[in-house]
């Protein structure tokens, strides 16, 4: 039998319990971030994605923090990260396309921005990201849809961010906006119809 003493500490015990889990799962993410991390800067500096180094802090926490999150958010983040990956392929030509060829940055007017480009761009690969998006069936299918959206805009995000230093400002802005909407709208899109389709 406990002693009323060890009953009495029951909550506490618990609680550092728990805070160890925590650490322990922060720990993990810490070493996975790390790993990706440090090949998103290894592919950066490969395809010469602009001043790179000053957004891997951005790229490592995003990724402690769906480390720690886990579940299908991590999943999503996975699929995120390897279409991320695809937009270093992404030539400036083609987000860029009124520059001369071999032009990557000028404000003298020789290459001008092409925002337009850039969301379309990033809005196609964003689509296609989202059909990879976990369909309905399990429990909680709705929720674990927005989770695992959110992981999948929050990985590729974190890595195509890399590609974004190496554009101006709207073209940034402009192909971030186009991945983040692809995925959203689609993912959407085939979250209502779900929701029609088990209603009827």
């Amino acid at each position: 039998m406990f002693a009323d003493d060890d009953v009495s500490d029951a909550p506490a015990l618990r609680e550092r319990v728990r805070r160890a889990y925590e650490l322990g799962r922060v720990r993990d993410g810490a070493l996975l971030a790390a790993a990706v991390t440090g090949v998103v800067a290894l592919v950066s500096w490969r395809f010469g994605a602009g001043p790179f180094r000053a957004v891997l802090p951005l790229t490592f926490l995003a990724w402690v923090a769906l480390a720690w999150r886990g579940g299908v958010a991590l999943r999503g983040a996975y699929t995120g990260l390897l279409a991320g990956v695809v937009t270093f392929l992404l030539p400036l030509s083609l987000l860029r396309p009124c520059c001369r060829p071999g032009v990557r940055m000028a404000l003298d007017g020789s290459c001008c921005t092409s925002p337009g480009a850039c969301v379309a761009a990033g809005a196609v690969l964003g689509l296609l990201l989202a059909m990879a998006l976990p369909r309905g069936g399990t429990k909680g299918g709705g929720a674990r849809r927005l989770e695992a959206t959110v992981g999948m805009v929050a990985g590729v995000t974190s890595v195509a961010v890399h590609k974004c230093a190496a554009l101006f400002l709207g073209e940034a802005l402009g192909l971030l906006g186009g991945l983040v909407g692809g995925v959203l709208l689609l993912g959407g899109a085939q979250l209502l119809l779900e929701r029609r389709a088990a209603r009827a």
